[in-house]
């Protein structure tokens, strides 16, 4: 749409690349500006003594813009680069409210961070605190790209019909509109034992528990969708959530997942629940988390004017 922006933030590691070639590839399918942010904070230790502050930060900028952007080039998206001081976290999420970002995109683990944990320290701060819809891109997986572009066909959406879920799965849509892909949505229907005894009862679908009526709500639900044209397939499952999520992801072979999050977790999940936390950290593919905070927020508008297509150019090296 007019005036869309993506915020992504770019710090020379792996993650971070594959990162920002997943948002030029969105901000063009969207005809969206996307901004490239780097907290100079993290690599204070690159300064030089004898060398002038300015200078240092010249030559730096110079640096992030020729080796850390190479996916800018050659694209049509709108690109800007800029280097700013401060803790990545403060800095990205400071540089989402003050360009009036519509999603902030940010490689799973950055520099520093441990190589056997998913989700780096960086990644999850953000996912706790945004107000924005934060895409986490972890490193390529061999095969996920094709040579000739990177492939966005199929994307899983988990819902649960809270508000959160229903702006998560209208995000999605949006996404899948612009991008010619098509949604699977999963609802996971939790059974929870009484107590003392008793026969097993569901819980957390608002339903009452029986897959035929899960799915005819959930059917419902994506009615307006499939009227745009999007292809949808609606599936119900019982289950953990989170682990659910992960193995239908794997089933349906998603190239993005898409969760919303209530902010159910305990003190230290802040304003992250626990299944958006659990799939962004293991789904090992792009995760799409749609916080409650976010809002009705919208990524259509001019991408609605062009012909669909069924990948996006290849970006990068």
């Amino acid at each position: 749409m007019e005036g869309t922006r993506i915020v992504v933030g770019v710090d020379g590691s792996a993650t971070s690349q594959e990162a920002l070639r997943w948002a030029v590839a969105i901000g063009e399918a969207l005809r969206a500006e996307v901004v490239a942010i780097h907290a100079l904070g993290l690599l204070d230790r690159w300064l030089e003594p004898d060398a002038s502050a300015r200078s240092w930060r010249r030559t730096f900028s110079a640096l992030v813009e020729r080796t850390w952007c190479t996916p800018f080039a050659g694209s049509p998206a709108t690109p800007r680069i800029e280097v700013l001081d401060g803790d990545p976290v403060d800095v990205l999420l400071g540089a989402a409210e003050h360009e009036h970002a519509d999603l902030l995109v940010v490689g799973s683990r950055g520099v520093g961070n441990r190589q056997e944990l998913a989700l780096g320290s960086t990644s999850l701060r953000l996912l706790q605190a945004a107000r924005v819809p934060v895409l986490v891109v972890p490193a390529r997986r061999p095969g996920a790209v094709p040579p000739d572009g990177l492939r966005l066909r199929h994307l899983l959406v988990g819902v649960d019909r809270s508000e959160a879920s229903r702006a998560a799965l209208e995000l999605a849509a949006d996404v899948a509109d612009a991008l010619g892909g098509s949604l699977s949505v999963l609802e996971v229907v939790e059974f929870v034992p009484p107590f003392p005894l008793g026969e097993p009862t569901a819980g957390g679908g608002g339903g009452d528990g029986q897959p035929g009526s899960t799915q005819a709500l959930v059917e419902a639900e994506v009615r307006e969708i499939r009227a745009r044209g999007i292809g949808v397939q609606v599936i119900v499952r019982s289950g953990d959530p989170a682990r659910t999520l992960l193995e239908v992801a794997d089933d349906v072979d998603a190239d993005l997942v898409v969760v919303g999050t209530r902010g159910r977790g305990g003190p230290a999940e802040l304003l992250l629940g626990s299944v958006a936390r659990t799939v962004a950290d293991r789904a090992r593919r792009p995760t799409l988390v749609v916080p409650a905070a976010a809002g009705a927020r919208r990524l259509r508008g001019a991408a609605a004017q062009r012909t669909k297509v069924p990948w996006l150019r290849a970006v990068g090296p």
